[in-house]
This record gives C-alpha cells, sequence and structure tokens, in this order.
C-alpha cells in the first residue's frame, strides 16, 4: 500500500475516532490530539493528491478525513463562546 492510500485511510481512522471520541465531552483534549492527527495525515494526502495528481477526479478522500477532523475543534469553539 503507498504512502497516498495509507494517509487517506489514517486520516478517515483518526478523523472518525476524534467524532467518537467527542460523545463524551470530558474527554475533549483526547479527541483533539485525535484531530490533529487526523489533520496532519489529511493535508498529506492532500498535498499528495495536488502535487503528483494521483486521482483525476477533484475529491479526495483527505477531505473528507479533514472535515471529520474538524469537529472537535468546532465543538471547543461553541463550547468557549457559550462560557463566555
Amino acid at each position: 500500500m503507498n504512502l497516498f492510500k495509507l494517509s487517506g485511510i489514517l486520516s478517515l481512522v483518526f478523523g472518525t475516532l476524534s467524532c467518537l471520541i467527542l460523545i463524551k465531552p470530558y474527554l475533549l483534549m483526547f479527541a483533539l490530539l485525535s484531530a490533529i492527527i487526523g489533520f496532519i495525515f489529511s493535508t498529506l494526502n492532500i498535498y499528495m493528491n495536488a502535487k503528483y495528481e494521483i486521482t483525476k477526479k477533484a475529491f479526495s478522500v483527505g477531505y473528507v478525513g479533514m472535515m471529520l477532523s474538524s469537529f472537535p475543534v468546532i465543538f471547543l469553539l461553541v463550547i468557549i463562546i457559550r462560557n463566555s
């Protein structure tokens, strides 16, 4: 398995994991840690797709991983705004 496919799969895994951990809000720090790792792999996937034009379609798996990884950050922002 090459690095492009591996980074796409790992970005989906860590993005989904961060959303699942977010079900229990007191585990927010672990969700953010998983989201950061998901962001790294999704950025790597999107970069390699743009640089080498691996997929001819405009949609990459890295975009889904980045969207899933952004949910804990948005959740944290909502908590901060509500408490202020």
